[in-house]
């Protein structure tokens, strides 16, 4: 069988037919789907990139034009950032959300699920028994946090349960609002005109309305009632 691929006279145009179309909702089988053939037709692993550039659409094309050309000439470097892109959330999302068919056999099932499990790690980069156990220590840890302090913890990319713990304080402690509560009695502060408790109507003269609010946030204002000093 002639060779289609050689790395002395190599043209793209014409071997582009036996590379497999690119989709976006199966990266992984493609890259897999992609080396057996490079392999099988012998092509100089040289001109790898070259021949994916060609079939790459949507995010992979982008991807791949954001690199550097040192790292566009590298088969495992693109392939990495690629496969990245794609499986933000998209690999979580598939394993946990995969149920039973009906027809399959529940030994299809759980192939499947180790099948989507695995391509999860890999799309994380786990590769040690250490990397594993933060890996599931973490998605367990996110399970257990508000929708806000999850996503603000899963933009930070290698951070072990630990550093999660921290940043899910920091989150909180940032965002928390305290309530201002008066502590003076109602009746002290009310209108003659709304004075059903007892209140001092010789205050009256003496009090207006005012805000407060919180140092940094000066969007928040508490209404407060204010109670002029006579200076007696």
């Amino acid at each position: 069988m002639d060779l289609l691929f050689k790395s002395e006279q190599f043209d793209v145009t014409r071997n582009i037919r036996v590379v497999p179309p690119f989709r976006e909702d199966e990266v992984d089988k493609f890259f897999a789907h992609f080396e057996r053939v490079a392999t099988t037709f012998k092509c100089p692993r040289e001109v790898w990139t070259m021949t994916l550039q060609c079939v790459f659409k949507g995010k992979a094309q982008e991807a791949y034009s954001a690199l550097t050309l040192e790292d566009a000439a590298d088969y495992v470097k693109v392939k990495q950032t690629v496969l990245r892109i794609y499986s933000l959330e998209a690999y979580r999302q598939k394993f946990c959300a995969y149920q039973k068919p009906c027809a399959p056999s529940y030994v299809e099932y759980v192939r499947e699920k180790e099948m989507l499990f695995d391509r999860w790690l890999n799309s994380q980069e786990v590769t040690t028994f250490q990397a594993l156990w933060d890996f599931i220590v973490l998605e367990d840890f996110k399970n257990c946090l508000p929708a806000s302090v999850a996503t603000h913890v899963s933009e930070h990319k290698d951070v072990t349960p630990a550093g999660a713990a921290v940043l899910a304080d920091e989150y909180v402690l940032t965002h928390k609002r305290v309530p201002l509560i008066s502590k003076f009695p109602q009746n002290v502060f009310s209108r003659p005109e709304k004075d059903t408790d007892g209140g001092n109507p010789s205050f009256a003269p003496f009090i207006m309305d005012g805000f407060v609010s919180l140092p940094g946030e000066p969007s928040v204002r508490v209404p407060i009632k204010i109670l002029r000093d006579t200076g007696a």
